[in-house]
């Protein structure tokens, strides 16, 4: 007979426990708090509008000169300057390189975009640090100092000429 009271109690003992936890959820409303309305105004989301994956020709755009848009991950990039699609969708620059006309170019370095595309140095000038002529000394005006013949190599020395011998009387 103990036991029966025993488990009796017990049971009535988890049904009260229960009856308290659906009274709590019950008794709860759906506020939020007022930092959670401040932070979190624009949720829920609006639905994304549709990107360029079942239309990429929405990404070919008229203009002069013509840009190069493709579809890249469905959003519609510009393959001849953005970096993390240079030239081709996914082909992404090294750090600190630019995408200059569809291609990697480092403007650390490069003569033609030093700097930033299509920068050029003039000739003879080197790009260095993104600067042209950055560090080098000045040279004085053209022509001088003269430049010895290029590419032909020194004349060699010619042997002396035979003497004939003197006359002697």
């Amino acid at each position: 007979m103990l036991l029966a009271e025993l488990h009796f109690f017990f049971v009535l003992v988890l049904l009260l426990y229960l009856l308290v936890i659906i009274v709590e959820g019950l008794g709860h409303s759906n506020a939020t708090s007022p930092w959670l309305n401040k932070v979190a105004t624009n949720w829920p989301r609006p639905p994304r509008p549709g990107g360029c994956r079942r239309q990429p020709w929405i990404c070919r755009q008229q203009g002069n000169p013509p840009t190069r848009w493709q579809c890249c991950k469905d959003r519609c990039v510009n393959i001849s300057s953005d970096v993390n699609n240079c030239g081709l969708c996914r082909i992404r620059c090294p750090f600190s390189w630019q995408c200059c006309r569809g291609f990697c170019v480092n403007t650390n370095i490069s003569p033609f975009n030093c700097g930033r595309c299509g920068n050029r140095c003039p000739f003879g000038v080197l790009c260095l640090y993104g600067l042209c002529g950055y560090a080098q000394p000045t040279l004085p005006p053209w022509p001088c100092p003269p430049w010895p013949p290029f590419p032909f190599p020194p004349k060699r020395p010619w042997p002396p000429r035979p003497q004939p011998p003197p006359i002697m009387e």
